[in-house]
């Protein structure tokens, strides 16, 4: 092969904020820090990096960005190593699927194949611990079936919950980031809905603690069919102006929309 045959791609260069960035990511993926080390001070900083105070101030604020530190004011305050939350993720994944025109159903379709595998690894791996938060987040909403902000919050935390108690770190973010995606309706049912989805929640906890897969699994996946019937039959919010809701409401109203169908969960 001659020399002029050989092609190379452009090299761009990188920031150096983004070299500080991803040398303090480095030291924490090592093990050399920990969540709640505190970072050197900004001179030290400045000190041992050898760049400017405005170039180590925006690679501070890109592991912001990440999650990966937390900035304190104050006297005594600087940089803090903190552990990111799927909630930074969720953001990213809700446009990308946007962009991309990924309907709800094909967001329920990746549940229904997920959702046997979480209660599975939930009969088999879950603590006392596990199954007492889940059972929390049904009796909240029985106390407060009025208040449409506690039973979005734990009907969303059930389901989130349920992810984390496979014990399976990558099964629980997959679980909790197709949550978050999916809920972009504002919950809107009474309280005698509440009640419903509280009762339903419910009979899945009771199968899940029974170690009844079959029961959990069919209960589980009756709840999600609920949800996609009326999905796919309520107008949908303009992309736009959709706020974060929840489909909660709808795992009560799915069955009825169906004629002849009794709710079975």
């Amino acid at each position: 092969m001659s020399a002029g045959a050989v092609k190379f791609e452009t090299l761009k260069p990188v920031k150096a904020a983004q070299l500080i960035a991803q040398r303090v990511r480095d030291a924490v993926l090592s093990g050399e820090l920990a969540v709640g080390d505190r970072l050197p001070t900004e001179k030290e900083l400045i000190k041992q990096f050898g760049y400017s105070r405005s170039v180590v101030r925006e690679g501070l604020r890109l592991l912001e960005s990440d999650g990966l530190i937390q900035l304190q004011a104050g006297r005594n305050g600087g940089a803090v190593i903190s552990s990111p939350n799927t909630e930074r993720l969720v953001y990213g994944l809700d446009t990308i699927l946007r962009l991309q025109s990924t309907t709800a159903a094909e967001l329920l379709e990746a549940q229904r194949l997920i959702e046997p595998l979480v209660i599975q690894l939930a009969i088999d791996r879950a603590t006392p611990g596990d199954l007492a938060a889940i059972r929390r987040t049904i009796e909240l909403i029985e106390e407060n079936p009025g208040d449409k902000d506690i039973v979005l919050e734990q009907s969303n935390r059930f389901h989130t919950l349920l992810g984390e108690a496979a014990h399976n770190n990558v099964m629980a973010i997959i679980t909790t980031l197709m949550r978050e995606v999916m809920i972009e309706m504002r919950y809107s049912g009474d309280a005698a809905e509440a009640l419903i989805i509280a009762r339903i929640h419910r009979r899945i906890l009771e199968a899940i603690e029974a170690r009844d897969v079959k029961a959990a699994t069919r209960r589980a996946l009756r709840h999600l069919e609920a949800t996609e019937c009326v999905m796919s039959t309520r107008p949908q919010a303009p992309r736009a102006a959709a706020e974060p809701g929840n489909v909660v409401a709808l795992e009560k109203r799915g069955p009825a929309r169906t004629p002849g169908r009794t709710p079975q969960h």
